[in-house]
This record gives C-alpha cells, sequence and structure tokens, in this order.
C-alpha cells in the first residue's frame, strides 16, 4: 500500500511538472513583434485594400444605378416648391449663424500611457489582488471642444504580449495559456468603439472634464463582445488631453481559461480592464 502510494505521488508531482513545464516553455519572451502603431497601420492598409477592390467590382453596377439616378433627380427638381426653397434658406441662415467647430485629433502617447486588469485569486493560500499592466497601447480620439456628441474614437490597440505582473511564471501563464498572446494571431487586444453617449456636459474649456460612455466591440483571443467603457477625459491645454476609461468583464465570456496549476486557486471571473492615457494633438 506504500508502494502504491507513493507511485500516485510521484505521478501527480510528474503531472503537474509537466504543466508547469509547458507554460514556462510555450509563454515565450515577451517581446512585441511590432509596435501599435505600425499594427494599426497595417490593419488600416488592409482594410483600405479591401475597400479598393469592392469598390472597382461595382463600378459597373453603379454606373447602371448613376444613370436611373440621375434621371429621377432630374424629375424632383422640377418639382421643387417655393416653400422648400424658403426652409433651405432659412436652414442656412441658422446654420451660419451656429458657432463652427471641428474635431481635434489626439493621439494616445504610449510612453506615458497605461493598459492593465485586476483580478483576484488565492496565491499559496494568501488572497492576492493580480495587476498586469503595459504601455504597448495606441489610438486616436476625435474631440469636438465645442459639441462633444461630435467627437469619435477610432480602434484602439493593446499589446497583451507585453502584460507583465509581479510574477513571472503568472507572465508566462498569460502568454501561452490563458491570452495566448504568444501567437502573433492573439498577439493584440483590439477595441472597436461603435457609439459614444451619456455625455456630462455640452461643451468643455482647458481644465474642465468630461464623462461619458464608449460601447464598441472588445476582441480577445479571437472572441469578440460588445461592452461600454465609462470615460473620463480632461482637456489640460488645447493639444493635450489625459483621460481614464473602465469596464468589468467576465473571463469566461471570451473563452478565457485559467490552468489548473499548484498554489492557485478560487480566481475570480471578474476582471476589471482600464485604460489610462495621455494623448496629443499633431503628433
Amino acid at each position: 500500500m506504500l508502494v502504491l502510494i507513493l507511485l500516485l505521488v510521484a505521478l501527480a508531482g510528474g503531472a503537474a511538472a509537466g504543466i508547469l513545464g509547458y507554460i514556462w516553455i510555450t509563454g515565450g519572451s515577451g517581446e512585441a513583434s511590432l509596435t501599435v502603431e505600425d499594427a494599426l497601420a497595417t490593419l488600416e492598409a488592409s482594410e483600405d485594400n479591401m475597400a479598393e477592390a469592392v469598390g472597382t467590382a461595382m463600378v459597373d453596377v453603379a454606373n447602371t444605378v448613376i444613370a436611373d439616378a440621375v434621371a429621377v433627380a432630374v424629375a424632383e427638381a422640377v418639382d421643387i416648391s417655393v416653400s422648400a426653397a424658403v426652409d433651405s434658406s432659412v436652414a442656412a441662415a441658422v446654420e451660419a449663424l451656429a458657432p463652427v467647430s471641428e474635431p481635434v485629433e489626439f493621439k494616445i502617447v504610449a510612453a506615458e500611457s497605461l493598459a492593465r486588469f485586476m483580478l483576484e485569486e488565492d496565491l499559496r493560500g494568501v488572497r492576492t489582488t493580480v495587476i498586469g499592466a503595459t504601455n504597448e497601447l495606441g489610438g486616436s480620439i476625435m474631440v469636438d471642444m465645442a459639441n462633444p456628441a461630435n467627437s469619435s474614437i477610432g480602434r484602439i490597440l493593446i499589446n497583451a504580449r507585453t502584460l507583465e505582473t509581479d510574477n513571472s511564471f503568472r507572465n508566462r501563464a498569460l502568454r501561452s495559456s490563458i491570452l495566448k498572446s504568444a501567437q502573433d494571431e492573439f498577439e493584440f487586444i483590439v477595441f472597436e468603439p461603435r457609439e459614444l453617449s451619456g455625455w456630462s456636459a455640452a461643451g468643455v474649456d482647458v481644465g474642465g472634464s468630461l464623462m461619458f460612455d464608449v460601447i464598441g466591440d472588445l476582441t480577445v483571443t479571437g472572441v469578440t463582445r460588445n461592452v461600454t467603457f465609462a470615460t473620463t477625459i480632461t482637456l489640460v491645454s488645447e493639444s493635450e488631453i489625459h483621460g481614464s476609461a473602465t469596464v468589468n468583464l467576465l473571463h469566461g465570456d471570451f473563452g478565457l481559461v485559467i490552468p489548473d496549476v499548484p498554489s492557485v486557486a478560487n480566481v475570480t471571473d471578474d476582471v476589471t480592464l482600464s485604460l489610462e492615457f495621455v494623448a496629443r494633438a499633431g503628433t
């Protein structure tokens, strides 16, 4: 019986060692394959090429549609009433009196920004708050100071491969088994904003802040979910904004699986993902 017990212990220890060894080997170095700026440019170039191909394929169809549309437009133009013309003149006058503003593009400065996640786990029996962070993030924000509702946010990228915690083994587990960011196709977490809503003010001056929600599609390890970031931006100057954005997630919603390894237990289902960023115009 003693021999059997010792054999089982040895097998269990060997299995654990095998899991730990696999995670360590497949975790990679954690070095980014390219900068977030280059990754954004690559995605945009790919989308432009696709749009050009689709546009070329539709030229013949468009020519036919345009011919029909011109005929209809001419007929409708003849029927324009005097009241419609007056309405148009009034609208033009109102527009001329309205304050003119244009969105200003602010680009995130990676070296002065941070993306982080936070969750809790039992590490060797001690309840521990785990924080992983990286300054490898990028994107742009179009802010209309006089009319915030006219603002927009471009695609945001976070390099998941460069996320670091205070534990080297956990870092390798993130890259190899959890976020799988050691694989090139999963290196970046992508957020595609779709809608901005809930503005706290109708405008902002230098030194003032705006709070609003950013609704969009977050993609992690190839799984996309609709999420809402609670966001605040402060206009530090005409050319610089500081901001933060936070969302609470369930890692299971993205198909993320925490590996079963010795010394780690009771990892929370919910994860807080937050961005702290500095963005500047003209960069």
